[in-house]
């Protein structure tokens, strides 16, 4: 990969991961009351466009750049956000009026997904994958919330921390990107991988 192609890359995350933190931070405000429901259409445009639109033209573009993990991700969540917005929306400008319970098992599979990312993201960094590890307990107590077993609250601060630590992660992106250095720490990755020797290096070592 050439270094033109790399700083894109990195670019590319820095901006996911802004339009996630704009989609979380909002969403989680108006959980926890702050905003209120009289702009509830309002808080699921900005859900829509920032953690949906935004988070998928990234992901695209990551794709584009031959990063797979960050494609994907980025790709996967950002289609969530669109489809629960978009469903949402219709069900408070229409008379379709959607029950909750139709979102429990699309959160149940990103709680999922999620879990396998932070698998993935820890032999990235350390920010990262914590991250994802917030991330899939927001899914998890979604699930519980929309099933009514707890309330607003917890998915709502959730949704918070997601959202900070997003920007946390994009602002590094983006200064490593310009800087070439890492002025904002991420931390080191938990799993490294171990490099396969070929077969014939094998052979002449056995």
């Amino acid at each position: 990969m050439s270094d033109v192609e790399h700083h894109r890359r990195i670019d590319v995350l820095a901006i996911g991961l802004f339009g996630l933190a704009v989609g979380a931070l909002t969403l989680g405000v108006a959980q926890l009351g702050g905003i209120p429901d009289s702009n509830k259409v309002g808080t699921l445009v900005i859900a829509l466009i920032f953690g949906g639109i935004v988070q998928i033209l990234a992901g695209i573009t990551d794709i584009r750049y031959h990063e797979q993990l960050g494609g994907t991700a980025l790709t996967m969540y950002g289609f969530f956000w669109l489809t629960v917005s978009i469903g949402k929306l219709v069900s408070e400008g229409t008379s379709f009026h959607l029950d909750m319970v139709l979102f429990a098992p699309i959160n149940f599979v990103y709680a999922a997904f999620s879990a396998v990312m932070v698998y993935l993201t820890a032999y990235r960094n350390a920010t990262l994958c914590i991250l994802h590890v917030i991330i899939t307990i927001t899914f998890s107590s979604t699930v519980l919330a929309i099933l009514g077993i707890i309330g607003e609250t917890i998915p709502g601060l959730l949704h918070i921390v997601v959202g900070f630590m997003a920007f946390y992660h994009a602002v590094a992106s983006l200064t490593q990107a310009f800087t070439g250095h890492q002025l904002v720490p991420l931390g080191p990755a938990f799993l490294h991988r171990t490099r396969l020797l070929p077969k014939s290096l094998i052979k002449q070592n056995g």
